[in-house]
């Protein structure tokens, strides 16, 4: 992703799975993720990691890339300034109450590097965004 600066980011987009989370037993008492979330963090930590090495050589070559595809105006130069990270996957509303506390501990344990984002979290962050612009009008 690049917003309207050009600061690069990253997005990890996977399908919306209702069991891709969490195990379904605890382990030591935790829930802890299943491997198709860590593989998703591992995914995403290593594409910053690249990211960052490349460094303005790779800024240039992302840029004249993307000009050449018209994806990005003429104007406008890719950045990648500490860039982050976001994984979109899975769902969250089959959670217990347990597992949804030790899936905020992970996503907390990430956050410096990736936020990790459900369908229904994106879901319900589009619902208030929209009631509170349909409030100020």
């Amino acid at each position: 992703m690049v917003d309207a600066s050009g600061n690069l980011d990253i997005i990890e987009i996977k399908k919306p799975f209702d069991n891709c989370l969490l195990a379904k037993r605890q382990y030591r008492n935790n829930y802890v993720p299943k491997a198709e979330l860590s593989g998703a963090i591992m995914q995403a930590e290593k594409y910053l990691f690249h990211l960052s090495k490349w460094g303005r050589d790779g800024e240039k070559k992302m840029t004249q890339a993307e000009h050449k595809k018209r994806a990005l105006p003429e104007e406008l130069e890719i950045k990648v300034t500490n860039p982050k990270a976001m994984i979109l996957a899975g769902r969250s509303i089959t959670l217990t109450r347990e597992q949804r506390f030790d899936f905020e501990i992970i996503k907390r344990k990430y956050a410096n590097i990736v936020d990790i984002i459900t369908y229904d979290d994106l879901l319900n962050r589009l619902e208030s965004i929209i009631k509170k612009f349909q409030r100020q009008q």
